[in-house]
């Protein structure tokens, strides 16, 4: 039996853009085109459904019930789509050539991106990168809305239908002011984390909630120090260790530079470390460009962190 149902891929762009952004002004800036434009598209496809997607009655706009069900098989039709342009690209260029959106979270990016991009620059000069600096929650979320293709960051994250490729370990050091407590130590235990003068990240941030369970963080530890501040930068952290005092914990591509005040020292065996890899949607159409990238991350760090081993390691959760 023939289906009734007729509609545009365009008109289902729209309606994942008034979803993405609750408002269609908004929505239709992103698009490109006029607000009556996407609005009077929107109502085209509400009609020829036979259903009201949004509900018009609240800022922002909210999908209506009958919304909620079918905006995710919007997405995918979408996405399947989008698969049909990446396979003829392919096959006529026989090259990796196109653009990719990633996500990449900040303590990762001022680190890996200076040596990745060289690489991908050498090895996929027709792969164009658009790079965008976001914490986890935000790299999830863009993912899921197709905002992006690919996130680079710490996992696991166990989010169903996100795929998850792992990469490398990155070990954790610590970082002191020189004469601090801790210098007396070649190598640091987890018991010798007692110290209350730790500098933490902000909210947010996964490597805060790993740093924390290292060192053993009970709520209101650090409520008696006089000065209490927690930052969106690691570089603001070391310069703070380095120019006051205290401590901190770097990953170790975080560890190339700082201060001739401060000191850096290693763990004893397991050493702390996070895992990263890539996270993308399963069957992803621009898979190749996706693998592309997870070959160029791994040709571009230290062969000191190629050469890791899970045993040695503690592996945190995120």
């Amino acid at each position: 039996m023939t289906s009734n149902v007729n509609f545009s891929l365009t008109q289902l762009e729209y309606v994942l853009a008034v979803h993405r952004f609750g408002h269609f002004a908004k929505a239709a800036e992103s698009c490109h085109v006029t607000q009556p434009t996407l609005s009077m598209q929107i109502q085209k496809l509400e009609d020829e459904l036979g259903i009201v997607i949004f509900d018009r009655t609240k800022k922002p706009i909210f999908l209506s019930e009958m919304g909620k069900q079918v905006i995710e098989q919007m997405q995918t039709i979408l996405f399947e789509a989008k698969k049909i342009d990446s396979i003829i690209k392919s096959n006529r260029t026989g090259a990796v050539e196109g653009e990719l959106s990633v996500g990449i979270i900040p303590t990762v990016a001022p680190y890996l991106l200076p040596l990745l991009l060289p690489t991908m620059e050498k090895k996929f000069p027709a792969l164009s990168l658009k790079l965008y600096e976001l914490q986890t929650h935000r790299i999830i979320d863009s993912l899921q809305n197709d905002e992006i293709d690919v996130g680079i960051l710490a996992i696991p994250i166990k989010t169903p239908k996100i795929f998850e490729r792992s990469l490398y370990f990155e070990p954790y050091s610590v970082l002191c002011k020189k004469h601090h407590e801790l210098s007396e130590y070649k190598k640091v235990k987890y018991t010798h984390l007692k110290y209350p003068d730790l500098w933490l990240l902000e909210e947010g941030h996964c490597l805060r909630n790993q740093v924390i369970d290292i060192c053993s963080l009970k709520q209101g530890k650090n409520n008696k120090r006089k000065f209490q501040f927690e930052s969106g930068s690691l570089e603001t952290l070391k310069n703070i260790v380095d120019r006051y005092g205290g401590y901190t914990l770097l990953p170790h591509l975080a560890t190339e530079n700082f201060g001739s005040k401060s000191q850096l020292i290693p763990f004893e065996r397991p050493i702390p470390a996070r895992e990263i890899g890539l996270i993308f949607q399963r069957e992803h159409y621009k898979s190749n460009f996706i693998d592309s990238l997870g070959n160029a991350i791994l040709e571009a760090i230290p062969d000191d962190l190629r050469k890791l081993k899970q045993k040695d390691l503690d592996v945190l959760d995120i």
